[in-house]
C-alpha cells in the first residue's frame, strides 16, 4: 500500500500563526505545492472564539446551480501513506490543530476523509476507516443540522459526502492524489436555514471583527455569497484594524 493524500483546508488553517497550526503546515504539509479547487462552502458556523461571527462549512446545496460552488485549497501531505495507521495519525493531526483532538470527533465537528473515485483505494482503508468512526457518529449533529433537502456532508462512516473536487487551474494535480481529509463543521441554523449575508454582515459589524472574512478574501478562500456580503459591508468598518 503506497498512497498520496492532502487536505482541504477552507478558512483559518491556511493563514491562521498561531505555532501550533503553523508548524502543522510546515511539518506535515507541502505548502509550496498547494492549489485550489471547486469546493460546496458557505458561511454557516457561528463561532464564541472568533466573537459570535460565521466561519465557512460544507453544504451540499452548494453543488446546485441555485447557490454555487466556493473555493478553497487542497494541501499536499508531505510523506507518503503506507499503511493504515499512517492515515490515521495524519487524521490526527488535523484534528489537533482543529481542536477536536486525537478522536476525530466532537458534537460541533468531525475530520472526514474522501477518497478518489478514479483510484483504486484498498478495501483496508474503508474498513478500517468506518471501524474507528463509526463508535463517535450516533445522533451526530452533522446529520441534523442542514436543510431538509440537502445530504449531509459526511455519511455514518464519516466519509465525505461532497464530490471529488475539480481544480481552479485543471493542471491534475488532484488526480495524482488518492485521499482528502478535511473537517466538516456543524451550522448554526435558525429554523432550518443558513445565515443570510445581512446576518453574516450583522455578526462582523456587532463584533466589530472581520479578520476571518478579511483573511479569507486575502487568501482566496470563496463562495457564493461574497459578492453580496462585500457590499453589504460597511467601508469604513471594514478597514479598520481588527
Amino acid at each position: 500500500m503506497s498512497m498520496k493524500g492532502g487536505a482541504i483546508i477552507v478558512g483559518s488553517l491556511l493563514w491562521d500563526t498561531t505555532p501550533e497550526r503553523k508548524r502543522w503546515r510546515e511539518d506535515d504539509l507541502c505548502f509550496e505545492e498547494s492549489f485550489q479547487v471547486y469546493l460546496p462552502i458557505r458561511y454557516g458556523r457561528r463561532y464564541a472564539t472568533r466573537k459570535n461571527t460565521y466561519t465557512m462549512v460544507f453544504s451540499n446545496m452548494c453543488s446546485s446551480g441555485r447557490y454555487g460552488l466556493g473555493s478553497g485549497w487542497i494541501l499536499p501531505i508531505r510523506t507518503e501513506i503506507n499503511s493504515f495507521e499512517d492515515l490515521k495519525e495524519e487524521a490526527q493531526n488535523m484534528g489537533k490543530v482543529e481542536g477536536i483532538g486525537s478522536g476525530l470527533s466532537k458534537n460541533w465537528g468531525s475530520v472526514a476523509l474522501l477518497l478518489n473515485p478514479n483510484k483504486e483505494i484498498d478495501d483496508v482503508i474503508r474498513i478500517e476507516w468506518k471501524k474507528l468512526m463509526t463508535r463517535g457518529l450516533i445522533d451526530h449533529p452533522l446529520f441534523t443540522e442542514k436543510l431538509k433537502s440537502e445530504k449531509a456532508p459526511i455519511d455514518s462512516n464519516e466519509f465525505l459526502t461532497i464530490k471529488w473536487p475539480k481544480e481552479l487551474s485543471r493542471k491534475n494535480k488532484i488526480d495524482k492524489l488518492d485521499f482528502l481529509i478535511a473537517t466538516a463543521i456543524v451550522p448554526t441554523l435558525v429554523k432550518g436555514r443558513y445565515p443570510t449575508p445581512h446576518q453574516i454582515v450583522d455578526a462582523m459589524q456587532n463584533a466589530r471583527c472581520y479578520k476571518y472574512y478579511k483573511r479569507n478574501r486575502e487568501h482566496e478562500i470563496t463562495n457564493f455569497q461574497d459578492e453580496r456580503i462585500s457590499k453589504l459591508i460597511n467601508r469604513t468598518d471594514f478597514m479598520r484594524k481588527d
